[in-house]
C-alpha cells in the first residue's frame, strides 16, 4: 500500500518535470544557457567535493600519522619510566623486603615468648588447684578444663615429695587407682634409673624421699611415667634441684618422647624426629603458707612442635624457625643445642601450613639466606630463635618488571580493548539480563504450578479423608439428639445400646481426624527438617517390640501376635519414635487380617540391626508398590481406611534415625491365598552394649506429641505415686469461652480441689495476675478480637517481666514450641487439650514437674 500511494503521487510529478524540461521554441536560447549554468554548478560542486575528499584524506593521514607518533612517544618515555621504575622500585623493594621479614620475625619470637608464657600459667594453676585436699578425679577434672583451653600438651604431672615411709601407702593407693580405670597397666611401684647407665626400672630402689609422677592425665600414652622418680637421673635431677634454688620454673633437657605402645616418636612427624622438654612450676610462695614452700610442683610435657604451632599460627611469611637451648650443662663448650624446627608455607586460607624439618640445614641456611636470631628468657635456661628468610630477594621485583612492561606496551591498546570490550559487555550483560528474566519468570511460573498442584492435591486429599469421618460424626450426633429430643429419651434398652454405638462412632470419627492432623503436622516438620531424634540406647524387646505388642493383643481375636527377639539387643534409636513406626506397621497390618498372625521381629545381620513386621494378610497388589511410601497415596485397602500419610512418615522417621525401610519383596507369610507382607527396617548400625545404671538415668529429651492411634496410658503408664498435688491455682487463657468450660470441667474431674480461673486474653490475664496468684498458667497464641490483642508468646513475655513466677504452658495447634520456650514458658502442648482422665493427669503432672526458670536471666534478657 505504502509503494502504491508513492507511484500515485510521483507519477504526476514525474510527468510535470518532463514536460517542463522540454523548452518551447521562443526560449531555446534561454534553456541553453540554464543548461549551461547547472553544468557549472554541477562542475564546482564535484570539484568542491573532489577537495573535501582531499582535505578528509588529509586529515586522516594527519590522524594516522599523530596515531604513530603519539604511539611512539609512548613507547619511548615508557621505556624511560621503565628504567626510572625498575631501579626506583627494586632498591625500595629490598628495603622494604628486609624491613617486612624483620618485623615478622620479631612478631614470630614474640609469640614463642607468649606461648610459653602460656604454658608457664598453665603450670602455675595446676600448682595451685593440687595444693592441698584434691583427689584422682579433681586432677581429671582440671585437666579435661585444661585441654579445653586449647593448650597442647602431652601430659600434666603434679609431682609430690613423698618420703621413704609414705611410699608403700603411695603405691598401694595408685595400684587400686590404676586397677579399677586402667587395668591394662602392669603397675610395679616407684621406677626409676638405678644407675646413669641403666635403663629404666620396674622397681626403684628405696631413697629417703622421691619426687614421683603420682598424679598424671592422660594415662593412655603416658604409661611409661606413672611414677616415674625425677629425681632417678642425672639430668632431672639437675632441673628439680633449680626448680628449689631458684623458687622458680625450670625446664629439663631436651627429651625424646616415645609412646610405650607403639613404640613411636610423640613428637615427630612422620620421618622427622622431634624433641620434648618438660616444664617444672614449684607453686607461688603464700603469704598464708610461708613454711611449706617450696615441696612439690606441677609439670607440663611439651613438645616443641607444639610450641611452634602455638606461636606461629598467624605468621605469614615463607620462613624456617630454629629453636636452640643455650643452657644445657650436658653439651662441652656452651654449644646450641637443637630443639626443633618447623618451615612455613603460606597458605590460602586462614592458617599457614607447618612442617617440622632438622637442624641439619641450619648452617647452610644461615649462610645464604636473610634471617634474625633474638635470645630469650625460657624459665631458667637461655633459648636461641632464628628465623630464616625463604622467599627470596628477587621474587617482588619480578612482579614489579612484568606489570611496568603490561602497562607501558599495551597501554594504548588496553584503551581500545577495554572500549571494545566494555561493548561487549554491555551487550552480552542486557543478553544475559534478559535470559536471566526469563529463566526467573520461567522458575516462577513451573514453581506456582508446583504450588498450586500441591495444594489442590493437599485440598483434595483432606477433602477425601475428611469427609467421610465427619459426614458419619454428624449422621451420629443426629440420631443421638433425635433421641435426647424425645419427652422420655433412652427409655428403651434398644435405644441406649443404639446412642452407645453413635458416640463410639463420632468418638472414632473424631480420633480419625485428629490422627491425620497429627500424622500432617509431624509429615510437615519430618519433611522441613524440624523434627528431631533423640537417639539413646534403646532396649528392642522390652522398650519396643513388647509394648507394641500388647498394643495390638486384642483379647478373643483370631489374630495371633508373635514376638521374636534376642533377650539384651540393645541399639542405639530414638525409643518413642521406633514404637511410633512399629505400631503403624502393626495396626496397618491389623486391618487386612482377620485370621492369622503379625510377627514383631528383631536380629542382627552382618553387624546390622533389622527389625520386621510380617503379617499373614491378603499382601500388597504390585501396581500399588511403586507408591508405597509416596505423600498422600491412595489407601491400600478396599475400605479406604487409614490416613494415607502412615508409610511415608515411617519412611521420614526412619531416615531421620539413619535407617531404611523397604518392602520384602519375597516375602511369603507360608498360608495359601494369604501371601502377606513383611516390613524391614533396616537400622544400618549394630547393636550396643546394655548400659549401665548411670547412663539409664541421663534425661531425654521429652517430646511434647503422641503416637497417633496409640493412648498415653499405653506410651506412658502413669505409676499410682505420681499424684497431682492437693491446691492448686490455675489460670487458663483462651478467647473461647467454650474451651475455657471444657477445660475447667476437665480439671475438676480429675482434680476436685483445684481453683480454676479464666481470661480471654492477655491483657485480663495481665491484670488478674496483678491481684491473684496462680501456680500454673495456660496461655494460647491465637486470641481473636476486634482490637489488637497480644500473643500468647507476648503474654508469657509480659508476665515474666512483671515478676511472675508461675509454671507456663503454651497451647496451640501449631508447632510454635520453640517460640513459646523463648518467651519464658516452661513448656508447650499441642490442641487438643486431652479430655481422657488419665491422660490429662500425665500431662499436668509433666507440665507440674517442669523445671522454674531463672528469673534474673530473663529479666536481664529483657
Amino acid at each position: 500500500q505504502i509503494e502504491g500511494s508513492i507511484r500515485v503521487h510521483t507519477t504526476p510529478n514525474c510527468e510535470e518535470d518532463q514536460n517542463s524540461e522540454q523548452p518551447a521554441t521562443h526560449d531555446v536560447e534561454q534553456y541553453q544557457r540554464e543548461r549551461e549554468r547547472e553544468q557549472r554548478e554541477q562542475q564546482s560542486d564535484t570539484g568542491s567535493k573532489s577537495s573535501k575528499s582531499i582535505s578528509q584524506f588529509s586529515l586522516q593521514n594527519f590522524r594516522k600519522q599523530q596515531s604513530v607518533l603519539l604511539v611512539n612517544l609512548i613507547l619511548v618515555l615508557g621505556l624511560v619510566t621503565t628504567a626510572g621504575f625498575m631501579w626506583i622500585g627494586l632498591t625500595g623493594a629490598l628495603a622494604q623486603t628486609e624491613d617486612d621479614f624483620v618485623r615478622s620475625a620479631l612478631f614470630a619470637e614474640n609469640k614463642v615468648v607468649t606461648a610459653l608464657g602460656d604454658y608457664l600459667n598453665a603450670a602455675s594453676l595446676v600448682h595451685n588447684r593440687c595444693r592441698h585436699n584434691f583427689t584422682r578425679t579433681d586432677f581429671r577434672e582440671m585437666y579435661e578444663y585444661l585441654d579445653s583451653s586449647g593448650l597442647v600438651f602431652q601430659a600434666v604431672q603434679f609431682v609430690p615429695n613423698i618420703t621413704n615411709a609414705e611410699r608403700p601407702a603411695a603405691e598401694d593407693e595408685a595400684r587400686a587407682y590404676l586397677a579399677e580405670n586402667y587395668p591394662y597397666v602392669n603397675y610395679t611401684g616407684f621406677r626409676g634409673f638405678n644407675t646413669p647407665t641403666s635403663g629404666l626400672k620396674p622397681r626403684w630402689r628405696n631413697q629417703s624421699f622421691y619426687f614421683p609422677i603420682h598424679y598424671q592425665e592422660p594415662i593412655f600414652g603416658n604409661e611409661a611415667a606413672i611414677d616415674l622418680d625425677y629425681y632417678s637421673s642425672e639430668s632431672r635431677r639437675r632441673t628439680v634441684d633449680s626448680l628449689f634454688s631458684s623458687a622458680g620454673p625450670a625446664l629439663t633437657d631436651r627429651l625424646v618422647l616415645v609412646n610405650q605402645g607403639t613404640k613411636e616418636l610423640r613428637c615427630g612427624s612422620g620421618d622427622t624426629p622431634g624433641y620434648g622438654v618438660v616444664l617444672m612450676h614449684p607453686g607461688v610462695n603464700l603469704t598464708t603458707q610461708p613454711d611449706i614452700w617450696p615441696r612439690e610442683f606441677s609439670a607440663i610435657v611439651i613438645c616443641i612442635r607444639d610450641l611452634l604451632e602455638r606461636s606461629i599460627s598467624s605468621e605469614g611469611k615463607d620462613s624456617k624457625v630454629f629453636i636452640h637451648d643455650l643452657s644445657d650443662p650436658s653439651v662441652p663448650d656452651g654449644d646450641p643445642v637443637f630443639l626443633g624446627a618447623a618451615e612455613i608455607k603460606k597458605s590460602t586460607g586462614a592458617a599457614p601450613i607447618l612442617r617440622l624439618i632438622t637442624g641439619e640445614s641450619f648452617d647452610r641456611l644461615v649462610d645464604k639466606n636473610l634471617y634474625h636470631q633474638q635470645i630469650i628468657r625460657a624459665a631458667n635456661r637461655d633459648w636461641m630463635i632464628t628465623v630464616v628468610h625463604m622467599e627470596g630477594w628477587w621474587d617482588i621485583n619480578l612482579l614489579f618488571i612484568i606489570l611496568g612492561g603490561v602497562i607501558i606496551l599495551f597501554a594504548a591498546v588496553a584503551l581500545a580493548l577495554y572500549v571494545r570490550n566494555d561493548a561487549k559487555k554491555t551487550k552480552r550483560y542486557n543478553q544475559l539480563k534478559q535470559e536471566a528474566s526469563h529463566e526467573k519468570a520461567a522458575l516462577i511460573l513451573k514453581n506456582a504450578r508446583q504450588a498450586t498442584k500441591t495444594e489442590r492435591e493437599l485440598n483434595d486429599f483432606i477433602a477425601h479423608e475428611v469427609r467421610n469421618p465427619v459426614a458419619a460424626a454428624m449422621a451420629a450426633c443426629n440420631f443421638v439428639q433425635m433421641e435426647m429430643n424425645k419427652k422420655k429419651p433412652f427409655e428403651e434398652e434398644e435405644a441406649l445400646e443404639v446412642a452407645q454405638g453413635d458416640m463410639s462412632v463420632i468418638e472414632n470419627a473424631l480420633k480419625f481426624v485428629n490422627d491425620l492432623l497429627r500424622n500432617m503436622l509431624d509429615m510437615h516438620r519430618a519433611g522441613n527438617k524440624q523434627l528431631h531424634v533423640n537417639m539413646v540406647p534403646t532396649d528392642l524387646l522390652h522398650d519396643i517390640i513388647e509394648p507394641v505388642a500388647g498394643m495390638l493383643h486384642k483379647r478373643g481375636s483370631k489374630v495371633k501376635v508373635i514376638v521374636e527377639c534376642p533377650d539384651n539387643m540393645w541399639i542405639k534409636a530414638d525409643p518413642l519414635r521406633l514404637k511410633q513406626v512399629i505400631l503403624n506397621l502393626g495396626r496397618n497390618s491389623s486391618k487386612f487380617i482377620e485370621e492369622g498372625f503379625i510377627r514383631l521381629k528383631a536380629e542382627e545381620i552382618d553387624g546390622n540391626v533389622k527389625l520386621y513386621v510380617d503379617d499373614s494378610g491378603s499382601g500388597i497388589p504390585r501396581e500399588k508398590r511403586d507408591r508405597l511410601f509416596a505423600k498422600f497415596q491412595e489407601s491400600l485397602d478396599v475400605l479406604s481406611q487409614g490416613t494415607g500419610i502412615g508409610l511415608y512418615l515411617c519412611k521420614s522417621l526412619v531416615d531421620l534415625m539413619g535407617g531404611k525401610i523397604y518392602l520384602d519383596d519375597d516375602y511369603h507369610s507360608g498360608i495359601e491365598g494369604h501371601p502377606g507382607t513383611s516390613f524391614v527396617i533396616d537400622m544400618r548400625a549394630p547393636s550396643v552394649e546394655a548400659p549401665t545404671a548411670q547412663d539409664l538415668q541421663t534425661s531425654v529429651a521429652e517430646i511434647h506429641f503422641d503416637i497417633p492411634g496409640a493412648t498415653e496410658e499405653e506410651l506412658h503408664p502413669l505409676s499410682e505415686a505420681e499424684d497431682l498435688p492437693e491446691n492448686v491455682r490455675v489460670l487458663f487463657v483462651d478467647d473461647d469461652s467454650i474451651l475455657r468450660k471444657l477445660f475447667k470441667r476437665s480439671v475438676m474431674r480429675v482434680a476436685p480441689n483445684w481453683e480454676v480461673r479464666e481470661a480471654s486474653n492477655g491483657e485480663s490475664a495481665l491484670v488478674l495476675t496483678e491481684t491473684e496468684k496462680f501456680d500454673l498458667i495456660f496461655v494460647d497464641m491465637y486470641m481473636a478480637s476486634v482490637e489488637k490483642q497480644l500473643l500468647g508468646t507476648e503474654t508469657i513475655a509480659a508476665l515474666r517481666n512483671a515478676g511472675i513466677t508461675s509454671k507456663m504452658c503454651g497451647l496451640s495447634a501449631n508447632d510454635l514450641e520453640e517460640e513459646f520456650l523463648q518467651a519464658g514458658a516452661n513448656a508447650f502442648m499441642f490442641k487438643p487439650f486431652p479430655c481422657e482422665a488419665h491422660e490429662l493427669k500425665l500431662t499436668l503432672s509433666r507440665i507440674l514437674a517442669k523445671p522454674d526458670i531463672e528469673m534474673s536471666h530473663r529479666v536481664s534478657k529483657a
